[in-house]
């Protein structure tokens, strides 16, 4: 099994319909974060990445563990002709592409948990898999996806991580070659922002409905001081998080003021 990161046999591994999507491939040994090289140098359809992350970031400015050799970090330019009109969709566009591809590498029993995380176990014992960070260029017409995995890093290994979390290894039983879960992932996610501005939201919402672990759970939402509890039942046409408070009454939160705990 190929243990290092190869742009070639990423290309490789993906069809030419995918392939000519994709820019260049930037593989580094080590960076302080693939989102900030991503930002201020890849062209449109460039992908970076790094073996090793020294100040990887996730939602809210936290901190992501990114110790070298055993994980995906992994950030995309993409540009699109004009700002869509639901692009608040794009990260969740981007999980389900993302749990589709794990599909795809034999995993099971993991899903989406709104509006970043990609997770795998019962409501109860939810653990994190990945996560996913979008930041604009300037303007909206262009962003960069990033993408955290845990591949081939056992939960057992030293980590400051503060939640509950796991990785591919874990969950299959078996190491796997990072370079396959690369173009598993490039394979789902650039066609679908090829057509992302054409999204049809009701086949969205039937993708999410599938792959949402939220849906139908009793949840506590946090938003800001105030604590709210419901039943999430999905996300409506912006993104939101939509929440059954009592009576039937619907309340809908945007990613940037709400976390979400079981």
């Amino acid at each position: 099994m190929h243990n290092e990161l190869d742009a070639g046999l990423i290309r490789a591994a993906l069809t030419a319909d995918v392939a000519q999507l994709l820019g260049d491939i930037q593989v580094f040994a080590s960076l302080d974060s693939t989102n900030a090289w991503a930002l201020q140098h890849a062209q449109c359809g460039d992908v970076c990445l790094a073996e090793q992350q020294t100040a990887g970031r996730g939602r809210r400015s936290k901190a992501w563990e990114s110790p070298a050799g055993t994980n995906v970090y992994l950030s995309l330019r993409w540009c699109f002709e004009t700002v869509p009109a639901h692009l608040p969709m794009l990260g969740l566009v981007t999980g389900l592409a993302v749990a589709e591809a794990l599909r795809d590498c034999g995993i099971e029993g993991h899903g989406v948990k709104w509006p970043n995380d990609i997770v795998v176990g019962g409501n109860n014992h939810l653990q994190k898999l990945g996560g996913i960070l979008l930041e604009a260029v300037g303007s909206l017409q262009q962003v960069v996806i990033g993408i955290g995995l845990n591949v081939n890093r056992l939960p057992t290994a030293t980590s400051a991580i503060d939640q509950p979390w796991s990785s591919l290894r874990a969950c299959a039983g078996r190491e796997f070659d990072r370079n396959q879960v690369v173009a598993a992932i490039l394979t789902r996610l650039l066609p679908g922002l090829q057509v992302f501005s054409r999204l049809d939201m009701a086949q969205f919402q039937r993708n999410w409905q599938h792959w949402d672990v939220l849906h139908g759970c009793p949840v506590r939402v946090l938003a800001g001081s105030e604590v709210i509890e419901g039943i999430a039942c999905g996300v409506d046409v912006q993104g939101q998080l939509r929440l059954e408070v009592r009576d039937g009454v619907i309340k809908a939160f945007s990613s940037a003021d709400v976390s979400v705990r079981m």
